[in-house]
């Protein structure tokens, strides 16, 4: 049917076709002519007399607007929009603004411009990403519905508090900014009254030693890389510190002046200033060093002190270094350790050696420990400070109110000490000891050995086991060794003896053997002169002298060796030559 209609149709030159051509070219003409004379008053959505841009009643749908900002412009999208150039509403706003420091986005139910002001509503979301693309450097959130965001003249106002995460690179975690904060037209953004709070992020398994800062006042440039708080308390693991200022920069979180800080473990005290190292991309804030450290902490007898030129704050403990000095209280004196570097450990960590336990603390780089008039030093100290138990590394140093020694290994606690061998003691009344064990009992010094020697001047002496106590050396598991005498060296061997003053008490078989005479007894009392030589010999008990000075047995003698004298007392049997026969 259609196309019997189209060949009835008049054919292409008609004249009827050039009629109509005509008649519609002079039809669109008059049309334009009406509109250029009478105006677009009638056109949809536009008001006679309005606004040379936007009339009054300006409606529209899925556009975008731009609008400059400092140096940079804003682009926004919207579903709807509404209103005059001094009062314009959009509804369902996507934001674009593009800086040399990132790429900024925004999502908003509702934005006014009133007067030249952005208000924007909330909730709304922030993001920022590297310049030219993808990657997301952080992102923000405003939950509270109403006034969200104010723009004026490129700088941005907070009406609502600004949950901000940075997502990238050392900066990683989440800032909380209260109603007020701003962002300026250099980027930087600021809070003058806070509380502004940060937290580490929580991600990952190893533990952050800075937590949370809360500060009363910030600034910080775009990403948070750098800036500056007032007021600052900060959360570690184990603990908290508080500060007057502290600095960002993109290596490091700064405390420049003095800090206090308590830890869980009942540490107190300050510090001249303190230092965050930032991790690497993607890792946790684990160190926290502090210089001019001094802490106290309350203990069992009193209050216990520490102070060293820096500490590092860690979550498996503190570490130490620089003239480290812990004191102790201990029975009405105090107990004090100085090392070059401490390490204490509260919990398991990478940053303290892995040899170290527990509640346990270590003293490297020649550690000194002192108390009263006694001292000990070791390359390596290991305290258990629960039960205070020390272990001390080869070689070991001593210091007691009767002399010095050297030694190697010990281990002990304040009131008792072993030393293993070889050990030697120097007295300061005159003379040594050497052994291969050193027990270390207040003012009791117990040697043992294979054998044990104590030596003085001329003297030599020595036993399985020498204990001295103050001036009294004892052999009680027996002696032997030589004595210097006017006609040559005395020797003596006996089941035990002891030395004081100026006497040497033999018990026990007793042997003594001079030059060309030799004696034994039951007990044998030696007495010597200032220069240590022995001027008279006392036995008694079964006494048997042979020799040239005479042979015989009997009660009790004397003998006087720079003379060559013997006096017998009791009943005797013998020859001999002198007054004593």
């Amino acid at each position: 049917m259609m196309a019997s209609l189209l060949q009835s149709l008049p054919p292409a030159r008609h004249p009827l076709w050039r009629g109509l051509g005509w008649g519609l070219a002079a039809g669109t003409l008059g049309l334009t002519l009406r509109f250029l004379l009478v105006g677009g008053g009638g056109m949809p959505g536009r008001t006679v007399g309005g606004d040379p841009l936007f009339g009054e009643g300006t409606k529209g749908s899925v556009g975008t607007l731009t609008e400059q900002l400092g140096q940079n412009r804003m682009v926004l999208a919207y579903k709807t929009i509404e209103g005059s150039e001094e009062d314009l509403r959009l509804d369902q706003v996507r934001g674009s603004l593009d800086e040399p420091a990132g790429k900024w986005r925004l999502l908003s139910p509702k934005a006014r411009r009133q007067a030249g002001v952005w208000t924007l509503q909330g909730p709304m979301d922030l993001g920022v990403a590297q310049p030219g693309t993808t990657t997301p450097l952080g992102k923000g959130r405003i939950e509270s519905e109403g006034p969200a965001l104010r723009w004026t003249g490129g700088e941005w106002e907070g009406l609502a508090p600004l949950r901000w995460e940075s997502l990238e690179g050392s900066t990683r975690g989440t800032w909380n900014l209260p109603a007020g904060w701003r962002r300026e037209i250099d980027g930087r953004f600021r809070v003058e009254r806070g509380p502004v709070r940060w937290l580490a992020p929580t991600d990952g398994t190893a533990p952050a030693t800075l937590k949370a800062m809360d500060a009363d006042r910030l600034w910080a440039t775009p990403g948070f890389l750098s800036g500056h708080l007032e007021g600052v308390r900060a959360s570690l693991a184990e603990g908290s510190l508080q500060a007057s200022v502290a600095d960002l920069t993109p290596d490091t979180v700064i405390w420049p002046g003095p800090l206090a800080f308590e830890r869980a473990d009942g540490w107190r005290g300050d510090a001249k200033g303190g230092v965050a190292p930032r991790p690497a991309p993607g890792a946790r804030f684990q160190q926290v060093e502090l210089r001019g450290f001094r802490a106290r902490r309350a203990v069992a007898g009193g209050e216990e002190h520490l102070s060293t030129e820096g500490a590092r704050w860690t979550p498996a403990g503190l570490r130490l270094e620089g003239s480290v000095v812990w004191d102790q209280p201990l029975d009405g004196q105090r107990l004090m350790l100085k090392a070059p570097r401490v390490f204490m450990r509260e919990a398991p960590g990478q940053d303290l050696p892995a040899s170290l336990p527990i509640g346990h603390a270590a003293a490297e780089g020649q550690a000194l420990l002192t108390w009263g008039r006694r001292s000990l030093s070791s390359p390596r100290i290991l305290v258990e400070r629960a039960t205070r138990r020390w272990k001390l590394q080869a070689p070991v140093l001593g210091r007691g109110e009767e002399g010095t020694f050297t030694g190697g290994a010990g281990q002990g606690d304040p009131r008792s000490w072993t030393i293993e061998g070889p050990v030697q003691l120097n007295l300061f009344s005159g003379g040594s000891l050497r052994g291969a064990k050193l027990v270390w009992e207040d003012a009791l010094w117990t040697l043992t050995g294979r054998p044990a020697a104590w030596s003085r001047l001329r003297e030599r002496l020595s036993g399985p086991r020498i204990v001295r106590r103050g001036e009294v050396v004892s052999f009680p598991e027996g002696l032997s060794g030589t004595l210097a005498a006017a006609d040559g060296d005395l020797f003596l061997r006996a089941e035990r003896g002891q030395s004081e003053a100026q006497k040497i008490t033999l018990g026990g078989g007793v042997e003594c053997q001079g030059q060309g005479w030799r004696l034994a007894a039951d007990t044998v009392t030696v007495t010597v002169g200032p220069d240590r030589t022995v001027r008279l010999i006392q036995a008694e008990g079964t006494v048997t002298l042979r020799g040239r000075l005479g042979e015989g047995q009997g009660e009790a003698l004397e003998l006087e060796p720079g003379p060559q004298t013997v006096r017998w007392q009791g009943r005797v049997r013998g020859k001999g030559a002198g007054s004593g026969w």
